[in-house]
């Protein structure tokens, strides 16, 4: 379904797509869940526990300490760079209110403005992960020593754990939906690897940006095994395409 917000911007639940004029940006699961969340309650304030249990929580997803203001702040700049700013007010300690003008539409119904739109997507939105992924996927599908997961650790903004299974705790961005979670643990391609799990300290990565890279067109969809030391710094890591 799509709405209109302020009569300016196009929100599209489906593409998880922001259009306004030629301009069109494709926002993460976890921060469309968030517009969307907000959307479903304009004009109320809704308390951080809440929001958090929403977006993330009852995805089965669990998130670290400082990845809701950070969707949060992807979300306002968005918006902003959109020509809509101050939609997201911040009730100190508290939580956040979206104040707007909500419209649902059908396509006949769009504006002429909004709907000759173009499908430019803002690469500077995209996360970190993908150009990182995508150079490395390009040199090749097996790299040892690859320093992406000790990053990603270490900047926990975008990443939740997932379980544990046996010596292995498996970790994804925060992003990824519960279904392609599932998909990749009752893979075979998992269970080639699972074996890992049974006596090693392993701490496993499994990253999904859902897209081709522009540039090669390789799949993106990977997953990182790396030894887990005793100071709990991952080392020693391989990256495999699933």
């Amino acid at each position: 379904m799509k709405k209109i917000i302020n009569d300016h911007i196009v929100y599209d639940s489906e593409t998880r797509a922001l259009s306004v004029q030629g301009e069109r940006v494709v926002l993460s699961a976890a921060t469309a869940r968030l517009l969307e969340l907000f959307i479903a309650n304009n004009r109320k304030q809704l308390h951080r526990d809440l929001i958090i249990e929403e977006v993330w929580g009852r995805y089965g997803l669990i998130p670290s300490g400082h990845s809701l203001n950070k969707n949060v702040s992807i979300l306002r700049k968005t918006l902003a760079e959109l020509g809509m700013d101050n939609l997201i007010a911040t009730i100190p300690r508290e939580g956040f209110v979206f104040q707007a003008q909500i419209e649902n539409v059908k396509e006949d119904a769009l504006p002429h403005s909004i709907t000759a739109l173009t499908s430019a997507t803002k690469p500077g939105l995209r996360r970190y992960g993908k150009t990182i992924v995508g150079g490395m996927l390009g040199i090749s599908l097996v790299i040892s020593g690859f320093v992406l997961l000790p990053k990603l650790l270490r900047d926990t903004d975008g990443v939740v754990h997932v379980q544990k299974s046996g010596s292995c705790e498996i970790f994804t961005t925060d992003d990824n939906s519960v279904e392609k979670i599932s998909t990749f643990l009752n893979s075979s391609r998992w269970q080639q690897f699972k074996s890992i799990c049974k006596g090693r300290n392993k701490v496993i990565v499994f990253y999904d940006d859902n897209g081709l890279s522009a540039g090669n067109k390789l799949k993106e969809s990977f997953f990182s095994i790396c030894t887990l030391g005793s100071r709990g710094v991952a080392h020693a890591c391989e990256n495999y395409v699933f």
